[in-house]
């Protein structure tokens, strides 16, 4: 009688024991689930800058094999049109890297334009054009050529505009819309300024001046393009 009873109670340990072994992997996979969930979504804000469920909805309506991406230039193509707009050769080498989107920077005496391809594809998707990937790559070059990089200081709100100002021109000067020239900063840009970086809405108008800079110089050779002159406080003229 007593080895029956011992037997019964055994086999019962035995099936509550793979019960519990069975819950603990359960609960540990819910939670490698959670954390990856919670991990993505965070780093997924991080990266792009803007909030949360703008984000969301921007990959749900855009995907990075649509098809209308097809036809953007890769990001060498682009600053080589960037250069020839300029007329000079570019001192300066592309390359990818783990940056936050992309960065003007000098290492042992080389200066380089840093670039992150995955932020460039995602801006790409988003904007379903190359202008704000060009605006980007435009703004770094203007930091070389302003002699930004070599003053070893960092950003500044004022020499980040002097950059923007500088992509507004060249964005005009490849056929770009001011929206078109402008879009990225809905993306890149904070709404407040920091130690760092102007507001956004400042951002935008030191894009606007470039852009209206190149499109005065036009106006005056009479090659101006069928874009509108925007001046400041004024409506749009043509």
């Amino acid at each position: 009688m007593y080895s029956w009873k011992m037997q019964v109670i055994y086999h019962f340990l035995l099936k509550e024991v793979d019960y519990f072994y069975i819950d603990i992997q359960y609960l540990l996979l819910m939670k490698q689930a959670i954390l990856f969930a919670i991990y993505f979504t965070v780093a997924h804000h991080h990266f792009a800058g803007i909030p949360l469920a703008n984000t969301n909805n921007h990959y749900q309506q855009n995907s990075f094999h649509d098809t209308s991406l097809t036809k953007i230039p890769v990001a060498r193509e682009m600053l080589s049109e960037i250069m020839n707009v300029t007329g000079l050769q570019a001192g300066f080498e592309l390359k990818e890297a783990k940056v936050l989107n992309v960065e003007a920077s000098i290492s042992h005496g080389r200066r380089y334009i840093l670039y992150n391809p995955s932020f460039i594809a995602w801006i790409n998707a988003v904007t379903k054009d190359k202008w704000a990937a060009m605006a980007l790559l435009a703004h770094e070059v203007g930091h070389h050529l302003n002699g930004h990089t070599i003053r070893k200081r960092g950003s500044r709100p004022q020499l980040e505009l002097e950059a923007d100002e500088f992509a507004g021109f060249i964005l005009y000067k490849l056929g770009s819309s001011l929206e078109q020239a402008q879009e990225v900063m809905i993306y890149v840009a904070k709404t407040n300024i920091s130690k760092t970086h102007p507001a956004r809405s400042s951002r935008m108008l030191a894009i606007q001046h470039g852009w209206n800079k190149a499109a005065n110089a036009e106006v005056i050779t009479g090659t101006v393009k069928n874009y509108p002159v925007l001046l400041p406080g004024k409506s749009a003229v043509n």
